[in-house]
């Protein structure tokens, strides 16, 4: 594993130490797969290569792990843009872009955006997160026609 992997890995077993919650290895090879991970899997693409290290794990165990693994912040979940939900391990700032043809979603990280969230908003609410998403074609599909 890399450095930013090994870092990872520190700030999950820290994680679950806090919330005592129990470093299985079936948990941590989660967790190694879905920070591995660039494409955003869905919880049967993350069950599907976490069955090649343990084959009787269940879905149900991938499935609650990984909300677990959102609920104590070493993951976020990407919902709403794409047909299922998907999971990733980067839990910095960073933008999405969703390709509306394949369903493919790209991570840009360190581009300068800025936005402003309305005072409506601002004064009505509290707000803990903001999520831009930019949609559209990528190259692959745009190349294809």
């Amino acid at each position: 594993m890399d450095t930013k992997s090994n870092q990872l890995m520190e700030q999950f077993k820290q994680k679950c130490r806090e919330e005592n919650f129990k470093i299985t290895p079936q948990r941590t090879v989660i967790y190694k797969e879905l920070i591995r991970s660039t494409d955003h899997p869905d919880v049967e693409t993350l069950y599907n290569r976490v069955q090649e290290v343990f084959p009787n794990i269940s879905f149900d165990t991938v499935y609650r792990t990984l909300s677990f693994f959102y609920d104590i912040g070493v993951a976020e979940i990407i919902d709403g843009i794409c047909p299922t939900r998907r999971y990733e391990g980067n839990t910095t700032k960073h933008y999405h872009y969703l390709c509306t043809q394949c369903n493919r979603i790209m991570d840009f990280h360190d581009i300068p955006f800025d936005y402003e969230i309305p005072g409506q908003i601002k004064n009505q609410f509290s707000v803990s997160n903001v999520r831009i998403v930019f949609e559209g074609i990528c190259s692959n599909c745009r190349d294809k026609h």
